[in-house]
């Protein structure tokens, strides 16, 4: 019997469907959940962005996983993304620095789309390498301290000066953030972190996220009171908030300490 030669004998390969290649598009979306609303407590180690509450799951991340995927479509880099979420914070900040009512109206949905974007960025950073350092939580501590900065400019344009309080809200907040990377970093050096948990569970733990004041609700309480009040009461409310989110989870870490 004849047979054809080896190199006229047809070749088929078989390479099975990969979602990575298959739908880039449903994968970015799928990422954005995983960073502000990520399986822990705190500021995450190695660059990480802090879990997100209520407002990073429920109100922001619907949209945010619009953004991934339109930008997955289109080869967007989470770069772009990430960077473009700091040019809206910026905007707000002049915004802000008017001291206007208008100002303080306008720049309160620029601050929204600004995370927003963030939040886009930072799912697709995570899609990319889970594992690298990621500049977009650098970021979104610039274009936080830019607001800070914003609203006490316009606050000082009435002659009512509130310096003093955003550099306690920005030092208050950097303290936290390093007691909490510390603290993190420890935690998942002694144990791996849990899966599988229930989605009621989700909800329970996004909810004690929220009263610990992370990014999202930062961001949603200064948009709002800065728009119905003014800067000082947007400190004020910064300041009370955090503080009191600070001793309770300095309270729950005493509580949980193995020494307790």
């Amino acid at each position: 019997m004849d047979q054809a030669p080896a190199r006229e004998r047809p070749v088929t390969l078989n390479v099975p469907d990969h979602p990575a290649i298959t739908r880039p598009d449903r994968e970015a979306a799928d990422a954005v959940d995983t960073v502000h609303a990520a399986d822990a407590r705190d500021a995450l180690p190695h660059g990480r962005a802090e879990p997100g509450g209520l407002v990073a799951a429920y109100v922001t991340g619907p949209c945010a996983a619009v953004v991934a995927r339109w930008a997955g479509e289109r080869g967007i880099t989470s770069g772009a993304v990430s960077a473009s979420s700091l040019a809206l914070a910026g905007l707000a900040a002049v915004w802000f620095s008017a001291g206007a009512r208008g100002g303080l109206v306008a720049g309160a949905p620029l601050l929204a789309a600004s995370l927003v974007l963030g939040q886009a960025g930072a799912g697709l950073a995570r899609r990319a390498n889970p594992f690298a350092l990621r500049p977009d939580a650098v970021l979104d501590r610039v274009g936080e301290l830019a607001v800070y900065a914003g609203l006490a400019a316009g606050a000082a344009a009435p002659g009512q000066s509130a310096w003093w309080l955003a550099v306690g809200a920005a030092a208050l907040l950097s303290v936290r953030h390093t007691v909490s990377a510390s603290y993190a970093a420890g935690r998942h050096a002694r144990r791996p972190s849990r899966r599988g948990r229930s989605r009621r569970g989700g909800v329970a733990r996004r909810a004690a996220e929220s009263l610990r004041l992370p990014f999202g609700e930062r961001f949603a309480l200064i948009a709002l009171t800065a728009a119905l009040t003014d800067a000082r009461l947007t400190f004020a409310a910064l300041l009370a908030w955090g503080s009191a989110a600070a001793a309770l989870t300095l309270g729950v870490r005493v509580a949980r300490s193995p020494a307790a």
